[in-house]
């Protein structure tokens, strides 16, 4: 009996000892924690609007700044057998009519009105006073290319063109005289100068400046966007860009502001910031779309939490099954993240299992094509290569690396549907100025990249992290469905 007891006692050792698994558990590595960055980076974010001005607000714009009856007087000979000419004209338009012809912006209006001659006709021996009354009738029109300086001042680049159907002066003995080219050349020049006078009115009522004041003052941003952990979103807009006129959609011009800003996040109250005025206008690349990117501090209890819930299987294909639990990150230097794993190996045809606690260090990457988070760069932790046999370690070195880097993802596609809905919602609850309609079409949102930190902000505490950064590009159409304003210190 005795001798059975010695035996059960040797076949228990020589199970846990010898054919079981070899237990191990490994400390933390050791050495401060120095993230990538000392804390998040500013990301430069551009918000590209673009703003659709409907051609009937435009329409409705020039009739209501360009007088309905317009008048002039010249000095000057109309016929070679006249002298001290002058003549004056005087008529009413009708309505303006607006056209988009795909490059610019044609106008028409009729006119009717009449034009008054007078002079004296050299009759050789004696000089005869003549007065006469003529009546004028066409189209005034012409072509509108607007043009934005950079000082928001407005060019309207106006080429009048006048077609008089209605233009015969009955000037007694010479005869009747077609005054169409004389009286067209009159008006012509009268439009332009008129348009200069007109285009400090037109400035102050189109309200696009005004506009893009409003968004420019709303983009300063100090929102707190989480509690637990706390975190503040800061925005500050750096410049305004604007694109060419566009003349694509025939219902309206459009154009597109954007403005410039810096995001970044800290995990106390900034100060709040303080505007400065709508700086000079630079040029924006036709085409430009809004393209946001907005660093997020992903804190290691987050992870960790997330971490915890994954359990993976590594099937070796030489007989020995890893099984992987317990995750858990700390972040580590050089970029790196330190992963704490629990891990269970069986046995081998190469030697015995390991079963227990091991670190690894690995840095957290981004897959931008398949837009998930990973690692890369996977390696046994000097303190977990101590204290396996260097059969462990090659098996694990050889394995654990590869299973961890291929099956240990986060798949951002798994809350596309989320964000999307919640952005769309921040978008429609947004506190837009007064007259502005914003949709946004063709909404893309993804990872841009991610990298540990030491701090949250500058200066702060030792508070090591993670930042990933996202992506959000789509196209913001903007309506204005005020255009006219009418208070004198408008921008």
């Amino acid at each position: 009996m005795a001798i059975l007891l010695v035996l059960g006692f040797v076949a228990i050792f020589f199970v846990t000892k010898v054919i079981g698994p070899k237990m191990i558990f490994v400390s933390a590595p050791t050495g401060q924690p120095i993230g990538e960055f000392d804390v998040p980076r500013p990301e430069v974010s551009l918000l590209a609007v673009n703003i659709g001005i409907p051609i009937a607000a435009l329409e409705s714009a020039a009739n209501a700044q360009v007088p309905k009856r317009m008048k002039d007087s010249e000095s000057g000979n109309f016929h070679k057998r006249v002298k001290n000419g002058s003549y004056a004209w005087n008529f009413v338009r009708g309505p303006i009519k607006l056209q988009n012809t795909g490059t610019s912006l044609a106008f028409a209006t009729p006119i009717e009105g009449t034009a008054k001659f007078g002079g004296e006709i050299d009759a050789k021996v004696i000089k005869i006073p003549l007065s006469s009354n003529a009546q004028i009738g066409g189209m005034l029109g012409g072509t509108l290319s607007p043009l934005i300086t950079s000082n928001w001042q407005v060019d309207p680049q106006l080429v009048p063109q006048l077609d008089l159907s209605k233009a015969k002066l009955d000037i007694g003995g010479l005869g009747s005289l077609d005054i169409g080219g004389l009286l067209g050349s009159s008006i012509s020049k009268f439009v332009q100068k008129e348009a200069r006078k007109l285009t400090p009115a037109i400035r102050k009522q189109l309200s696009l400046k005004r506009k893009v004041a409003d968004l420019w003052n709303q983009a300063y941003l100090s929102e707190n966007v989480s509690d637990e952990p706390p975190v503040w979103l800061n925005v500050s807009p750096q410049n305004v860009l604007l694109g060419p006129i566009d003349y694509s959609n025939p219902e309206q011009i459009a154009v597109t502001v954007a403005i410039e800003a810096e995001t970044f996040l800290t995990n106390q109250q900034p100060l709040a910031p303080s505007p400065v005025p709508l700086p000079d206008l630079q040029p924006l690349d036709a085409g430009a779309a809004t393209q946001l990117r907005i660093p997020l501090i992903v804190s290691l209890a987050q992870l960790n939490e997330h971490l915890a819930t994954e359990d993976i299987d590594i099937d070796t294909g030489i007989g020995t099954k890893l099984e992987i639990s317990g995750l858990r990150a700390e972040v580590g230097q050089e970029g790196l993240l330190n992963l704490r794993l629990d891990l269970k190996a069986d046995q081998s045809k190469l030697g015995r299992g390991v079963a227990g606690q091991i670190w690894v260090k690995a840095r957290p990457i981004i897959d931008l094509e398949a837009q998930t988070l990973g690692f890369s760069d996977v390696e046994l932790t000097l303190e977990t290569r101590d204290k396996l046999t260097s059969v462990a370690a090659w098996l694990l070195d050889e394995l654990l690396v590869r299973g961890l880097e291929s099956q240990l993802r986060v798949d951002l596609n798994d809350y596309k549907e989320e964000i999307d809905e919640e952005v769309q919602k921040a978008i429609q609850n947004a506190d837009l100025p007064d007259g502005i309609d914003v949709s946004v079409q063709n909404l893309v949102i993804g990872l841009a990249d991610i990298y540990t930190i030491t701090r949250s902000f500058p200066g702060g505490p030792d508070d090591p992290g993670i930042v990933v950064v996202l992506r959000a590009e789509g196209d913001m159409n903007t309506q204005l469905s005020e255009l006219l304003m009418n208070p004198d210190d408008a921008p």
